[in-house]
């Protein structure tokens, strides 16, 4: 328990009541291993026979060697079978410690079982059976992503802090995730997909037909998954088909488990385990037996294999893939529970869960479920949906849907409608920059499962280019031709695919505006202070670099040349390092604003925003931070990111609302954000300042510079604390509290727009509203 002033956190930490010796961490590894391949379909002694071999699910030998010390990754897709050979690693590091005392402690958490500090928890862990502290640890973390990406990054950093300290020194920690997370290339190993020879093998030893792997791309893609090899062999002792997709596998695994249970009808034995699923995901993984049913209906769903006991009260699924699959047919079933929607908490645990729904469902039961997200939680919605889908669609396999062009085109305009609406004030402003179109019309059409696509101009409730073949719609007059179009092979055999298609559609729009920096602010005195100036340098030629007061009478007397002389042309900078593109309504914006006076001094000039250089050039000054002194430089830097932030959070408030619960650096506030600055001596070589901004929890919002004295100091481990494990609680939505080293980017023109522009295209970029888009500065939030 840690506590300030009236507010005390508790804390319930993985460890408390678990294995005390290396024997009964073997045990449980083994019962884990167990109830795994048995709930996928395996017959319990084969499932045994598979856990006593420690070849079976081993780390392949591309990943084996792993380092002595520090943080590895284990990164693989869905059912590739990166948790069991996590396991088999911790196997490895028990039996090391059994045969020599001196040796790490082996301890196992899942990352979803615990709140708070990752080491803080392990070493509660290790305690039980040593001193870390003297031993070090061997710490496996599974599924790093299951409580959710920010939280996963949160937990790697704190991760990387330690190892990277002296306390920390003697840990490894490897941890397994879905791809996703952020994971610098060195601590990532890929787990690789099984060969079509080991696919086979592996369907063979278990009654199934190994040739399969070599029939459709489509299945085949899907065998080299041991999950679903596993399923997949099982699906064929039944004589089934195979399917073409995961979740369809699941589908079938989960028929044939609960087609077994004699005691209870099928029905209610589904409905009983999608209780169950709920009511996991609400309570943290467990849920009580005696909640669930009577003895005799949690009797049933034990027998189905898909659940285990925890303890002797409680109850969990045996896969977390199999919490999450139930969970989504809930949600199909039934909807969003009002409680999950109205706690960004319990919807941040079921965000999987969603997923699986999606990609579930058909095309009404899924608009069921996401019409009313996207109407709470559109950033919830857009996550989720593209999580769903996969992100490539091959040429389909499976029956082709029969849909008219005009079916096509409903559904989609509907699902686009949807989106636009839910990301208002934006979302309606992503076709404005295109020709100054406002409402559109969709018009596509299916051939198989190519689609293609073109969105027009609405003219009322006509639309004239709908009479235009589809072939010809790109040599019209531009009154008439498409705004966008789209054209390509869509995942036509997941009901949700027009959610995902338009989703994509607007997430490359908003990323684009992003990048050219569209959204206008009226509001916001940090913003206009930057756009006064680049303008004014443009248009009165001042030199790159020079922060020479400007007239603000002749700023004005140019400005207005330009918006209302003979030429009417936009101020338009592109010189290394600076850019100003000025829409119509802003420079008359600008026009009022220089006209109010509010902006130059006594003397009626126009100053630079931040503070200027103050040293003067000499022959060992080279390079642009060098005509800074220290001290000006932690100004500079101090103001420039006070700025960035106001700017960032008038983007959130003005053209992004609905987004603010769900967007890393607004979910976070109020932060404080902490940004130490190291300065190099002069010299002739090429040696930067470098900053490390850190993000951390306060009860408002300020910001905070601090010169450090050396690059040591800079790199030093942040500490971790009661600030570190309070940062989840305040929005799992929240940016981790990572510290991001790199070199300030403070010398442009318009440096905190850029930066509040890079922040916003990041969270959003997190949600899967924007493309790849504009790189993120390099001191750029974590």
């Amino acid at each position: 328990m840690t506590g300030s002033h009236n507010t005390v956190l508790v804390q319930f930490v993985a460890g408390a009541v678990g294995p005390s010796s290396l024997e009964e961490l073997a045990a449980a590894s083994r019962t884990r291993l167990v109830q795994r391949w048995h709930a996928v379909g395996v017959p319990v002694a084969t499932a045994a026979a598979f856990a006593d071999d420690p070849q079976v699910g081993a780390l392949p030998v591309e990943v084996a060697a792993l380092p002595e010390f520090g943080v590895v990754v284990l990164e693989g897709v869905l059912g590739a079978g990166k948790s069991v050979a996590a396991e088999r690693q911790h196997q490895q590091d028990i039996a090391a410690a059994s045969t020599d005392e001196r040796a790490p402690i082996p301890v196992r958490l899942a990352a979803k079982d615990f709140q708070g500090n990752l080491i803080d928890a392990a070493t509660y862990a290790a305690r039980l059976l040593g001193d870390p502290a003297v031993r070090g640890v061997r710490l496996v973390v599974d599924g790093l992503e299951e409580p959710g990406p920010i939280r996963g990054a949160e937990l790697l950093s704190q991760a990387l802090s330690w190892t990277a300290s002296a306390a920390g020194a003697r840990w490894r920690i490897l941890a397994t995730a879905r791809p996703g997370l952020e994971v610098e290339a060195e601590l990532r190993k890929t787990m690789p997909e099984l060969t079509g020879d080991e696919a086979a093998a592996l369907m063979d030893r278990l009654g199934g037909d190994g040739s399969a792997v070599q029939g459709s791309p489509m299945v085949r893609s899907v065998l080299c998954r041991p999950l679903f090899a596993i399923i997949g062999a099982r699906i064929q002792q039944d004589h089934g088909r195979l399917p073409h997709s995961p979740i369809a596998f699941l589908d079938a695994l989960v028929t044939r488990a609960l087609r077994d249970v004699g005691s209870v009808k099928e029905a209610r034995a589904e409905r009983l385990i999608q209780q169950l699923a709920a009511a996991c995901l609400s309570g943290g993984g467990l849920a009580a037996a005696a909640d669930v049913g009577s003895p005799g209906e949690t009797q049933a769903l034990l027998e189905t294999g898909l659940v285990v006991r925890h303890g002797n009260r409680h109850l969990m699924f045996a896969l977390p893939v199999l919490e999450q699959y139930f969970a989504g047919q809930a949600l199909l079933a039934t909807g969003v529970p009002d409680e999950v929607m109205q706690s960004m908490e319990l919807l941040d645990r079921w965000r999987y869960g969603l997923a699986m729904a999606i990609a579930s469902g058909g095309w009404e039961s899924v608009r069921r479920v996401i019409e009313p997200l996207l109407r709470s939680h559109p950033g919830v919605a857009a996550w989720a949906t593209h999580e769903a889908l996969p992100h490539t669609a091959p040429s389909c396999e499976g029956p082709m849907p029969d849909l008219t062009a005009d079916v096509v085109s409903r559904r989609l305009q509907g699902a686009l409608d949807s989106w636009m609406r839910a990301l208002r004030p934006a979302g309606g402003h992503v076709f404005l920059h295109m020709n100054g179109a406002g409402s559109v019309t969709v018009d596509a059409g299916l051939n198989g499962n190519e689609l293609w696509l073109h969105i027009l101009r609405r003219d009322g409730k006509h639309t004239p280019g709908l009479t235009i073949p589809a072939t010809e719609r790109w040599t019209e007059p531009r009154g008439v031709r498409p705004l966008a179009g789209w054209f390509g092979a869509v995942a036509t055999d997941y009901g949700a695919w027009p959610w995902q298609t338009t989703l994509a559609l607007l997430s490359s729009r908003l990323g684009d505006l992003c990048t050219h920096r569209e959204f206008d602010l009226t509001n916001c005195d940090a913003y206009t202070r930057e756009r006064l100036w680049l303008a004014g340098a443009d248009l009165l030629h001042l030199p790159a670099g020079r922060f020479t007061p400007l007239r603000g009478a002749d700023v004005y007397q140019a400005l207005h040349t330009r918006l209302y002389g003979t030429s009417r042309r936009l101020p338009v900078r592109s010189t290394f390092g600076r850019r100003f593109t000025g829409r119509r309504a802003e420079l008359l914006r600008l026009d009022e604003e220089l006209s109010s006076g509010r902006w130059t001094d006594s003397q009626g000039m126009l100053h630079h925003p931040y503070t200027i250089p103050d040293q003067e050039r000499r022959p060992q000054v080279e390079w642009v931070w060098d005509t800074y002194s220290a001290e000006n430089l932690r100004l500079r830097t101090e103001q420039i990111l006070t700025a960035a932030v106001e700017i960032y959070a008038a983007l959130v408030d003005t053209w992004f609302p609905h987004l603010k619960e769900t967007l890393g650096l607004a979910s976070a506030a109020p932060a404080t954000l902490i940004a130490d600055l190291y300065t190099p001596p002069l010299g002739g070589t090429y040696d930067p300042p470098l900053m490390r901004l850190n993000l951390r929890p306060s009860s408002s919002n300020s910001i905070t510079v601090r010169l450090v004295a050396s690059l040591e100091d800079l790199y030093a481990p942040a500490p971790h604390g009661a600030a570190d494990r309070a940062q989840t609680a305040k929005s799992p939505w929240a940016r981790p509290s990572t510290p991001a080293i790199s070199e300030p980017e403070i010398f442009d023109e318009a440096p905190a727009i850029r930066y509040a522009y890079a922040w916003l295209h990041e969270d959003l970029h997190r949600l899967h509203l924007t493309g790849g888009g504009p790189r993120t500065p390099s001191t750029g939030l974590p």
